[in-house]
């Protein structure tokens, strides 16, 4: 299996630098950014800076 590559970001759970980045627009208007490890597989999403857990990005997409 081929490693992903380094993109210069660091997983929070795990500290290994194999982190895809996605940038998104919610359905309002507000941009997040989701980001998954590919060694641990931990998840997370950003906004403006400031982690968000997902149940804040699903109140987001639900208003």
């Amino acid at each position: 299996m081929e490693n992903a590559p380094d993109t210069g970001l660091v997983c929070v759970s795990c500290g290994q630098s194999s982190v895809i980045q996605i940038e998104m627009e919610l359905p309002d208007g507000t941009e997040v950014v989701f980001c998954s490890c590919h060694v641990c597989e931990a998840r997370w999403w950003d906004k403006d800076g400031e982690a968000v857990a997902v149940d804040g990005i699903i109140d987001l997409v639900r208003d």
